[in-house]
């Protein structure tokens, strides 16, 4: 009778475990509606115009970092094409199966069905994870892999199964072949498991196979960097010195935006979510993870980060958070009243995340609602545009018309020989994907990744430059003459209008003078190969 007794509990326990997990993969497939049905608004973001090129230079690396994000939008083409659906299916996907991860990191903790179901909802409607899931960018996967690491430790760390380190390796490469910036929450994690009594998970064999498998998944990339000269580093010291906003400014930012964009009702839930793991006796076994953020947080402050830099660890806080209020909720007047104030507020910011809203109606809601800063400190807030990570959603489809108008007023014998010149990345892959309706010729561009793929065997005899500093084209060019403006209602990063330059006979050839083309922040104003001609 003992053992019919304890069959029929591990068999309930089975089953309430099964319900667990359909309600969590519920909550993922509304996530994946949700951006199903919104991602193809607006038009596409620039960063998806670049990582499509890149997509078409396949290598171990590209400017600013990493092969993942490229390869996936090479994929994502070979599947279903160019349009909107398919370069964000993958992201969506993402986002969905980190809602599951958060509710399973609720469950590990010993939530019961209200944490699981309340942690997952808050990653619903984060409006960071909206907007990350919406477009194709390396953020996107990154909420995923981090989670994904998170998981994997707390499981380590509760159950004592070492070998999972293993799975955490390869998750670790696959993360450090997304973006670098997941070496930072490794080492995080490493340190606080070190420092607290978790520490004896380290010492074994599986833990250095797992950084073996890491190391030895990211060392083409590090080889792909040193060969070409380390450029992510030389981005991001031009970053820092060029582009990014003052250290206390950016600080503010970093903190100050987390209420936002994790959406204002969650904010009581991750903040009780830290409190779990730094201060109540439940969570004492993995305080590693409270250290965590505090490091995490730390190192972005120091290194002047974004305030994106920080979405990708609030699932193992919103995890925690609904399993400290979990007791406290299995009253309904607190039960409805917190799922009421999650959801009521994911919803009133739920446009800064998922572009729902027509654009008019959108500059409304950003004005009397919330109006996010922009990451440059050379941006300017305007109250007559939508939002900057909107903005540059917008109006490509006009300004690849206007170019391809400039092109097509030239001579046939000027046709026949023209390269375009783009001076940003967004511009040069906005030609290359949406150009070829109009027989427009590939784009070529100094700037970050494009610099790598080189002149396309262009002769340099006749360009049109999109934009481009004056001084620098007369420097190179004997004839530089402005044949056309690109104009379009809502402006693409933040220039309303782009001079178009056609340029003739150059002075020395393309491929000797391309190196005074590099630039990521900064646009060149003297050209420091034939410049010296002049003087």
């Amino acid at each position: 009778m003992i053992i019919h007794a304890d069959t029929a509990s591990n068999q309930t326990m089975r089953k309430c475990l099964g319900s667990d997990f359909a309600m969590l993969c519920g909550l993922g497939f509304f996530k994946l509606l949700l951006h199903f049905f919104s991602n193809q608004q607006y038009g596409y973001f620039t960063d998806e115009f670049y990582y499509m090129a890149a997509g078409d230079h396949l290598e171990w690396g590209f400017a600013e970092g990493t092969p993942l994000t490229p390869a996936i939008a090479s994929l994502s083409r070979w599947m279903l094409g160019d349009s909107l659906f398919s370069i964000r299916l993958f992201p969506a996907i993402a986002g969905a199966f980190t809602v599951i991860l958060t509710g399973l990191i609720a469950r590990e903790l010993g939530g019961g069905r209200l944490a699981q179901a309340l942690s997952a909802i808050a990653a619903i409607f984060a409006p960071g994870y909206l907007f990350l899931h919406t477009v194709l960018t390396m953020n996107a996967f990154e909420p995923l892999l981090w989670t994904t690491c998170a998981y994997l430790v707390i499981r380590i760390i509760r159950t004592g199964q070492v070998g999972l380190w293993v799975v955490a390796g390869i998750v670790a490469g696959i993360g450090l072949m997304n973006k670098f910036s997941i070496a930072f929450f490794i080492a995080s994690l490493v340190t606080g498991i070190f420092f607290t009594p978790a520490r004896k998970i380290l010492f074994n064999r599986w833990i250095i196979l797992s950084a073996i498998l890491a190391i030895i998944m990211f060392t083409p990339t590090i080889l792909w960097q040193i060969d070409h000269g380390w450029p992510f580093l030389e981005h991001q010291r031009e970053s820092n010195f060029y582009e990014k906003k003052g250290f206390v400014e950016s600080a503010f930012d970093l903190l100050a935006q987390q209420f936002i964009w994790t959406n204002p009702g969650s904010v009581p839930l991750w903040l009780c979510g830290l409190y779990y793991y730094l201060g109540s006796p439940a969570g004492k076994p993995y305080r590693a993870l409270g250290w965590s953020y505090l490091i995490v947080v730390g190192f972005f402050i120091l290194f002047k980060g974004r305030f994106y830099y920080l979405f990708p660890i609030y699932p193992i806080l919103f995890a925690a958070g609904a399993v400290l209020l979990e007791p406290e909720l299995q009253r309904p007047a607190w039960k409805y009243t917190s799922f009421a104030l999650l959801i009521g507020s994911g919803l009133v910011f739920l446009p800064v995340g998922l572009p729902v809203l027509p654009v008019e109606t959108l500059i409304r809601y950003s004005n009397a609602v919330y109006q996010p800063p922009s990451l440059s400190r050379f941006n300017v807030y305007d109250p007559t545009q939508a939002p900057w990570h909107y903005r540059i959603m917008l109006g490509w489809d006009e300004a690849v018309e206007q170019i391809a108008q400039a092109y097509q007023r030239l001579s046939p014998q000027d046709r026949a020989e023209a390269g375009i010149l783009a001076w940003s990345y967004d511009y040069a892959g906005a030609v290359d994907l949406l150009g070829a309706p109009y027989h427009l010729p590939k784009a070529i561009s100094g700037h970050t990744g494009y610099y790598f793929w080189g002149t396309r065997d262009y002769s340099g005899k006749v360009m049109l430059s999109l934009g481009g500093d004056l001084n620098f084209l007369r420097q190179t060019f004997n004839s530089v003459e402005r044949v056309a403006v690109v104009k379009h209602e809502k402006s693409v990063g933040n220039k309303s209008e782009l001079p178009i330059y056609l340029c003739k006979d150059i002075k020395r050839p393309l491929p000797e003078v391309w190196p005074a083309f590099k630039y990521y922040f900064k646009l060149p104003s003297e050209n420091f190969i034939t410049g010296k001609d002049q003087r």
